[in-house]
């Protein structure tokens, strides 16, 4: 969901590393497991929604559109303000 892709994305850019990691990698290490954990979800969901039958198939339906709501439109615009507020800007 948004709300668990946002922890994601705030931990990954807040960890301390020993290591000199920059902000754009950890970024790109948080979408990925964002993406990973979106498409396990959608790959959970979409026997249901074709099998399934009234309450499952709408569940189905619904999580699978929430799902790409929070990965097309939550994520990219929270990792934006987490950038900014990172980089000062």
């Amino acid at each position: 969901t948004g709300v668990d892709d946002q922890i994601i994305i705030t931990d990954e850019s807040s960890r301390k590393e020993k290591r000199i990691t920059s902000l754009k990698a950890k970024l790109k290490n948080a979408f990925f497991i964002i993406f990973t954990a979106a498409f396990t979800t959608i790959a959970a969901m979409t026997p249901l929604l074709f099998i399934g039958a009234g309450a499952l198939r709408g569940f189905a339906l619904t999580t699978i559109i929430g799902v790409i709501i929070g990965v097309l439109i939550t994520r990219p615009a929270f990792g934006r303000i987490i950038r900014e507020i990172k980089e000062g800007v």
